[in-house]
């Protein structure tokens, strides 16, 4: 599935480049939000780019709503 890699990386660098807009210098920000987890062995962060194609996220209820907001995903709320 190289095309699909391709485009997540494409993502990615869109992505990356808004972040340092919005957060310059905050060089450990933008890798903790980063679509692709660095390390030995790369690993795509599916939720992470579900949250970023998407307009809108939200849990099955409020309750869970809140906790992903407030947990998994803070740094994109």
């Amino acid at each position: 599935m190289p095309r699909h890699l391709e485009l997540i990386y494409l993502i990615n660098h869109y992505f990356i480049e808004s972040l340092k807009q919005k957060y310059p210098g905050d060089g450990d920000k933008i890798s903790r939000m980063s679509l692709v987890e660095e390390g030995y062995d790369k690993k795509i962060r599916m939720a992470y780019l579900s949250i970023v194609c998407s307009h809108t996220v939200n849990g099955v209820a409020q309750l869970h709503s809140d906790l992903l907001k407030e947990t998994i995903f803070k740094e994109f709320d």
